[in-house]
């Protein structure tokens, strides 16, 4: 069991993944200032990349760049206090009868990002949840 501290800065390790991460996503570096999480659902492929673009829109990124063809979303994050920049990048794929998403969100500068990372990738996957509810009811 993970003991959370509020101002603790974000790991791959913090939330399970039901997958490896995707090949065309690089590993976090030793720093508490990324994180990498793929979940799998079953959920088209298109249909669930649509919503996960509507998650991210959701979030209000600063950029966003979203590849229907290549199921992958490139966005980055402005911090509003100090206007630091976060890179996330999220890849839709097919795994059998189901889709996995994989998410990476990184900052670009500083050592630990106070734990915005796990909570964006948190809030992205709630969201992302919350559709394929309202789709399946």
């Amino acid at each position: 069991m993970a003991v959370y501290f509020p101002l603790q800065g974000s790991q791959t390790s913090d939330i399970a993944s039901d997958s490896q991460t995707h090949s065309e996503i690089e590993e976090c570096p030793d720093s508490p200032n990324c994180i990498i999480v793929s979940k799998k659902f079953e959920t088209e492929l298109g249909q669930l990349f649509q919503f996960l673009e509507k998650a991210f829109v959701d979030l209000n990124p600063h950029e966003i760049e979203a590849d229907s063809s290549e199921f992958k979303i490139q966005s980055v994050f402005k911090i509003p206090l100090f206007g630091f920049k976060d890179d996330v990048l999220a890849i839709v794929e097919k795994d059998g009868p189901n889709s996995l998403v994989h998410i990476k969100s990184s900052s670009r500068v500083g050592y630990s990002d106070l734990g915005v990372n796990r909570r964006r990738v948190k809030k992205i996957f709630r969201k992302l949840e919350s559709y394929i509810i309202v789709l399946n009811n």
